[in-house]
């Protein structure tokens, strides 16, 4: 109730301290709220431009965490040189955002496959469950940790260090194309020629599990799935307008003209102004 810093943060994070009760008991990692509430201290007086860029802000906390314990690490090679000089960003054209999801991955079956779960059910947990994907501060607390009895007498470095040479051996990709997704009908996805319209993409999904702008594409019940922001939206209180794009459209009847009729401005980043007095306009965002 009317917190010291004048706004609230929720990205999944742990909220149970603005209570008396704990009734969160599984939150996501703070490291979403932090950024947000990061970008929110930059200003004094923010616009509804700057809660556009929020929407868009793809900067992981989690990665910076952990590259301080990397980057000593890496050697002076092309593939080091790129990891290093990654700005921590999960932009589509970002080889270092790749390398670094590749290296946390063969990290997790460093210390939970072989000294844990075993290999075999860390990759199924990894790929086929949303255990890492919702749960990953749990598992970020062990990684980090300078000592641990999940790293089975190795030092935490020496870990690192197995890690990234495995990652920095392969050819690195861009984050965008490891982040294609089709958009599938409910009931047809898949089962229809692709010109009937049914299913649209595939779509390029910027950001990450740790970003405000969430991006994760993995599999669950046997099914492709992801994490991304199913509506944005910005209204300034001063005013009768309110800012949204959808990553679809308002009806789900394949030949009506909103079936995902608001997809690509979703994708291009423009929002729907939309008021009682003046209809309906678009803004891009920069």
């Amino acid at each position: 109730y009317n917190p010291e810093q004048g706004y609230f943060v929720t990205a999944n994070q742990d909220l149970n301290e603005y209570g008396t009760a704990r009734p969160s008991n599984l939150p996501m990692g703070p490291y979403r709220a932090e950024r947000i509430a990061e970008l929110l201290e930059e200003g004094t007086q923010l616009s509804c431009s700057d809660m556009y860029a929020l929407h868009h802000d793809v900067y992981s906390r989690q990665a910076k965490a952990f590259m301080e314990v990397i980057t000593p690490l890496l050697p002076d090679t092309p593939a080091g040189r790129l990891l290093k000089e990654w700005d921590c960003r999960y932009t589509a054209d970002s080889k270092g955002a790749w390398l670094f999801k590749e290296f946390y991955r063969t990290l997790y079956q460093e210390v939970f496959g072989k000294h844990g779960f075993g290999p075999a059910a860390t990759l199924h947990l990894a790929t086929h469950t949303g255990i890492f994907n919702d749960f990953y501060l749990n598992f970020d607390r062990v990684l980090l940790s300078t000592e641990s009895a999940w790293f089975n007498g190795s030092k935490r470095e020496e870990l690192f260090q197995r890690a990234l040479n495995s990652t920095l051996a392969r050819e690195p990709l861009t984050w965008g194309q490891s982040q294609q997704l089709m958009l599938s009908h409910i009931l047809f996805g898949g089962r229809l020629p692709r010109w009937l319209g049914f299913d649209r993409g595939p779509i390029t999904l910027i950001g990450d599990l740790a970003t405000p702008h969430q991006g994760q594409i993995f599999e669950s019940a046997g099914r492709k799935t992801c994490f991304a922001p199913s509506l944005r939206m910005v209204i300034d209180l001063s005013t009768d307008e309110v800012h949204t794009n959808i990553p679809g459209g308002p009806s789900d009847r394949r030949f009506s003209r909103w079936y995902c009729s608001d997809l690509q401005n979703w994708i291009d980043g423009k929002y729907k102004i939309l008021s009682p007095d003046s209809g309906q306009a678009l803004l891009p965002f920069p």
